[in-house]
């Protein structure tokens, strides 16, 4: 029964009619709590997800979620409680319990509401009871179908509060179509003195069963001091078969005219407990410990589906992860197959590139050796001989021979002729060492190596 601090923007409530359902759904303005929505939906089956199921999205856009009680299951009680802070009436409704209730009060479940002022300064409250199994059964039944309220109101309580605002008797027939199901309030001298819920049967005799009823009251109220012989003005609230049944047996109980006043639109009354749900405030028949439960619930899920979720990020990105992984394995045993083949075509590149090398090497030998022995042969004076040519290591060419004795001066002329020869634009020898002459007896001998000036194959001097 303890009132909560608001904290909804919108309001969803279910109403259960006969063959037929629907979501009604209001939101919270600046202008006041307007209607936002209403969907039908087939009486006793599932509600849709996005109208009662429970997401995240309920910690950023908060909703309150009703239902209706049926009136077979609740009864009305008014208690006078003193005046004082608005927050200790759950508590003083609870010690009133014991007297008012028909149930021990640990089998029953109380909503209650101001109806307004009372004698010396203080309030009369409008008490709901309803048994627990009757509520427990109701939730689990709205759990079942997907829908978890946070409030339980009563209809029959809702259209009375709204429509009784004068003195008078207030006859009041049931909005959730109950058969049968009214309830009677007095108020006379502006404070309401007794409510009480009355079962007709159907038929002619309900005006009569009723009358017996309300003469019963009457003659208590007599007693108590509140109602001085004459019958306040009566007011009828209901459709107009049950007026036109009921009317003429009020009319000549009370001997004044009937005021009969139209039930409200469903929604109308929707409306109203739409307000006080998104105010914090009206009556509530939901247990404290179940409102409790409901949100543990829902933050276990909340919990348990981010967990989920969490888990199978975790494991599509291992799988992506083994994947890539196994893609780049690949590619790697495909690069080592590359490298091998490149590596095998690299050792044949070298191979064929040394066998080039000692081609051209062969072939500068070749012309280095015709250039050479052209040369000391073009340049040989006639007083000379030539008696052996020989390359040393392919670099080196080594030139032996004789002279006349006399004649030695021409082997240092040949020797310097040989070093200014040049090649294809360029000297043929690098450096010429100087000769060495010996003479044996009438016979000189002659020798001297030049380096040849060439490029090798790598393209070093």
């Amino acid at each position: 029964m303890s009132q909560r601090s608001p904290r909804e923007n919108s309001c969803h409530i279910l109403l259960d009619r006969e063959g037929a359902g629907r979501v009604l759904v209001f939101q919270r303005t600046r202008e006041g709590v307007q209607a936002a929505g209403d969907v039908a939906i087939a009486s006793g089956t599932a509600v849709p997800g996005k109208l009662g199921g429970r997401d995240w999205q309920l910690l950023f856009r908060p909703r309150v979620d009703v239902a209706w009680m049926s009136a077979d299951d609740v009864c009305l009680r008014l208690v006078d409680l003193p005046g004082g802070d608005p927050a200790e009436l759950g508590s003083m409704v609870e010690m009133q319990l014991e007297k008012i209730s028909p149930l021990p009060p640990s089998q029953v479940v109380a909503g209650y509401e101001v109806m307004g002022e009372a004698s010396e300064g203080g309030v009369a409250v409008l008490v709901v009871i309803a048994p627990r199994n009757a509520i427990e059964a109701r939730l689990d039944a709205l759990r079942g179908r997907g829908f978890i309220a946070d409030r339980l109101d009563v209809a029959l309580a809702r259209e009375l509060i709204s429509q009784a605002k004068e003195d008078g008797l207030w006859v009041v027939t049931d909005p959730g179509a109950t058969p049968g199901l009214v309830t009677a309030a007095w108020r006379t001298g502006g404070r309401w003195r007794q409510i009480d819920v009355l079962r007709l049967p159907a038929g002619a005799g309900a005006g009569e069963v009723l009358t017996a009823a309300l003469t019963r009251v009457a003659w208590a109220a007599e007693l108590d001091g509140w109602l001085a012989g004459t019958i306040p003005s009566v007011r009828l609230v209901s459709d107009a078969a049950t007026a036109e049944n009921l009317s003429p047996a009020l009319t000549n109980w009370s001997g004044q005219p009937v005021e009969h006043r139209a039930l409200r639109d469903v929604t109308v009354t929707a409306a109203d407990t739409a307000r006080g749900a998104l105010s914090g405030r009206g009556l509530t028949l939901v247990p404290p410990e179940s409102a409790v439960r409901n949100r543990q619930a829902f933050v276990d899920r909340l919990w348990i589906r981010g967990l989920g979720t969490i888990g199978v990020t975790y494991l599509v990105g291992v799988l992506f992860y083994l994947a890539w992984l196994n893609f780049q394995k690949g590619t790697l045993e495909d690069e080592k197959v590359n490298l091998k083949g490149l590596a095998q075509h690299y050792t044949n590149a070298l191979r064929l590139k040394d066998q080039v090398m000692i081609l051209e090497e062969q072939v500068n030998l070749r012309f280095a050796a015709l250039d050479c022995w052209q040369a000391a042969v073009e340049k040989l004076p006639t007083s000379m001989t030539l008696s052996s040519l020989n390359f040393i290591r392919g670099r080196t060419l080594r030139l032996d021979g004789t002279v006349d004795p006399t004649a030695r001066e021409e082997v240092t002329r040949y020797n310097s002729d040989l070093a200014a020869v040049e090649v294809r634009d360029q000297k043929l020898f690098g450096a010429v060492k100087p000769a060495q002459v010996t003479v044996r007896g009438t016979v000189a001998t002659w020798s001297f190596e030049a380096e040849l000036n060439r490029l090798d194959a790598k393209g070093d001097k």
